[in-house]
């Protein structure tokens, strides 16, 4: 072992350490003197940083807010799909007729519920398979509505997409440039054509889950079979009859594209649609002309259907001008002169006017009830399966409608014929005016037992109807339940109160008001005399007294809550509106007789409905009408108010309403001029 090499890891003990030297430690370093900026610098420098912390809080803000309502959202959408999740068409096609029912006695007197109407559901079409429709009609439909139809999985989300961006951008004049057929046949069959947000979530869901249950083919057929052409025409084959005669399978290109240019808009496309100036005068200028409309249309189809290869461009330019013949055109009724059209399509006979007051009754719930206008109310009735009860009385509406036929049943036609100038030419013997006459009668209960709108045959449904629906004027009719009505009711009159007959202000120098009398005279005796005579002999001055004396907006108000009268408020802020029956609008003669009810029913007011329940497809009650009875005034009043009625009848203005076999009690009312003549009778029935 060499000591010299060896180095030992550990000093020997008591060997004195080796002495480090201590470095001198580094000069010291001048400090830089911190360059100090501007001041505008400084606060330029402050404000990038509280915007960039502002800016950078509010995306954190935004993106927590996003993951939120993203999943507050999702979950929304989840529930659109579990709703539609079990869509088919078997569910979509569950309604069935709707019944409407009135009641009858028979021969033991005995009442009991008759069918007055029914209505096949608009899914019972006539019906044609897809393989009967040729393939030239299904193109006209498919490239004119939904071009990627074949492709797409129910949803066009280029089209919707550009839908969406056309209610902000108005590219093109439409409010379903997104509806794909599939979503358009949900929408026919549902009746959900909601204008939401909401509606189109639950549509797209349900066109992609129809999609996946049912084929191209199966949709394309139901949508053909189920879509309107206008009117009461729905399917393809019922359009085929009603416009050409002719079924399906005998349609040419330019026709299917005639009909493929319809439900855009029916009323606008539909070839036999047409609009007047006045509806009422066909003479007055045409302002849509559904022909022309059509022409317009079916060319973008034709184009359509050259632009997708469907037909050749020398096809298309002879389709262009191929002529339509139509089953009303005189070519087509030469040809087929027992209007072949009309054996294959059975029209639908009009409506009886008790059947219209229950339509316009049921609209207005169905209205109230869904947020919906008339027409979708109506195709909600039609096609909803629902069992709609009246108390109408079938035996007495029929008596009634036979004799409406004839207007001599209540006057002499010839005696109230004027010839009048409605046309406006400035002649007066062009047309004939003869009156309207209408007819109400009520139940106690408020039920209506009859009605008819107007004499004459009915040859339309839903028309013009002065019983239920269009106001006239009632003058003195409206007496007791206006100012007299009010009156004994506050005790301000007795049957014994003493009035005199004098005018109440005077009107650009002359008196008013003034009493007719079956005369040509106008006159104010001057003379005092009790309430039950002024009653009797319908004197204006007196009602112009009491509605002063009460003041018109205490009549208004009694007339409206108690009574039920629907008046324009104008009507409660001056005397001759409720005094002597000069209304605004005048009132319908259905809203008058209720008014009279609680004077032949111990001062219970019920009110007027023709309907007593609706039952949908389920049998469940979804709405009811009792009248909803109330005590209008006191009993005291009613019985004094029945007296005085029957007073005017016995010895009054009412004397040709007596009848041998029952006591009437009853007001006559005239307008000016003798325009508008009613009456209103009560007896222990009705």
């Amino acid at each position: 072992m060499n000591d010299n090499n060896f180095t030992p890891e550990h000093p020997q003990a008591g060997a004195p350490e080796p002495v480090q030297a201590r470095p001198y430690p580094p000069p010291p370093k001048k400090k830089k003197k911190k360059k100090k900026h501007s001041l505008p610098f400084r606060i330029f420098k402050k404000l990038i940083a509280v915007i960039a912390t502002t800016l950078l809080s509010l995306f954190l803000v935004m993106i927590i807010t996003g993951t939120i309502v993203a999943t507050a959202l999702t979950v929304y959408v989840l529930d659109f799909m579990d709703d539609s999740s079990s869509i088919t068409f078997q569910a979509l096609e569950s309604g069935s007729d709707t019944y409407f029912y009135g009641t009858e006695f028979d021969e033991n007197g005995e009442e009991k519920i008759v069918q007055l109407h029914r209505v096949k559901s608009s899914v019972q079409r006539i019906p044609v398979s897809i393989d009967k429709i040729p393939q030239h009609v299904r193109d006209a439909f498919v490239y004119t509505e939904d071009e990627r139809f074949y492709v797409h999985d129910g949803v066009d989300y280029k089209r919707t997409f550009s839908a969406f961006l056309n209610m902000f951008m108005h590219f093109y004049d439409t409010n379903q440039g997104g509806s794909t057929i599939t979503q358009q046949l949900i929408k026919n069959l549902t009746g959900d054509d909601e204008q939401s947000p909401q509606r189109k979530i639950r549509e797209i869901f349900a066109a992609m889950q129809l999609e996946k249950t049912y084929s191209k083919d199966e949709i394309l057929e139901e949508y053909l079979n189920y879509i309107g052409f206008g009117g009461a025409v729905n399917g393809i084959e019922l359009a085929c009859i009603r416009y050409f005669g002719k079924t399906v399978d005998q349609i040419s290109t330019p026709e299917a594209a005639v009909l493929a240019a319809i439900p855009k808009d029916p009323e606008k496309y539909g070839p036999m649609q047409y609009y007047h100036e006045d509806d009422l005068n066909l003479k007055s200028p045409l302002i849509s002309d559904g022909r022309a409309n059509n022409k317009t249309r079916q060319r973008y189809v034709l184009y359509k259907l050259y632009e997708n290869g469907a037909i050749t461009y020398d096809e298309y330019q002879e389709y262009l001008n191929t002529p339509i013949i139509y089953t009303d055109s005189e070519e087509y009724l030469k040809a087929h002169p027992e209007d072949a059209a009309e054996a294959l399509e059975q029209e639908q006979k009009a409506y009886s006017w008790a059947l219209d007051a229950i339509y316009f009754e049921a609209a207005d719930f169905f209205m109230k009830e869904m947020n919906i206008d008339f027409d979708t109310a109506l195709k909600r009735i039609n096609t909803g399966g629902y069992k709609i009860y009246s108390y109408i009385d079938n035996n007495m509406q029929k008596y009634v409608e036979d004799k409406f036929l004839n207007l001599d049943n209540f006057l002499s036609s010839d005696g109230v014929r004027k010839w009048v100038d409605l046309n406006g030419d400035g002649t007066v013997t062009d047309d004939e005016s003869l009156p309207h006459v209408a007819f109400v009668a009520l139940n106690y209960d408020g039920s209506i037992k009859a009605t008819v709108g107007n004499w004459g045959e009915k040859k339309d449904s839903l028309v013009t109807n002065y019983a239920v629906r269009d106001k006239r004027s009632i003058g003195s009719t409206i007496k007791p339940i206006s100012t007299y009505g009010l009156a004994l009711e506050k005790d301000h009159i007795h049957w014994s109160s003493v009035y005199t007959d004098k005018k109440v202000m005077d009107v650009n120098g002359i008196p008013w008001p003034t009493n007719y009398s079956t005369g040509d005279d106008i006159s104010i005796s001057g003379r005092p005399n009790f309430i039950y005579y002024f009653l009797q002999r319908s004197f204006n001055t007196v009602p112009a007294q009491l509605c002063q004396e009460l003041t018109p907006q205490a009549v208004y108000k009694f007339c409206t809550e108690q009574l039920g009268l629907e008046l324009d408020p104008m009507d409660g802020e001056v005397l001759p509106p409720l005094s002597v029956g000069s209304l605004t609008y005048g009132i319908t003669l259905q809203d008058m007789v209720n008014a009279y009810l609680p004077y032949g029913n111990e001062g219970i007011f019920n009110d007027a409905h023709i309907i007593t329940k609706i039952e949908n497809s389920n049998g469940d009650v979804i709405y009811e009408n009792n009248g909803n009875p109330r005590e209008a005034v006191s009993a005291q009043t009613a019985w004094v108010m029945n007296r005085l009625l029957k007073n005017v009848v016995d010895q009054g203005t009412g004397t040709d309403a007596k009848l041998n076999n029952k006591v009437v009690c009853g007001k006559t009312g005239t307008n000016e001029n003798w325009w508008d003549l009613t009456f209103v009778g009560l007896t222990r029935d009705l």
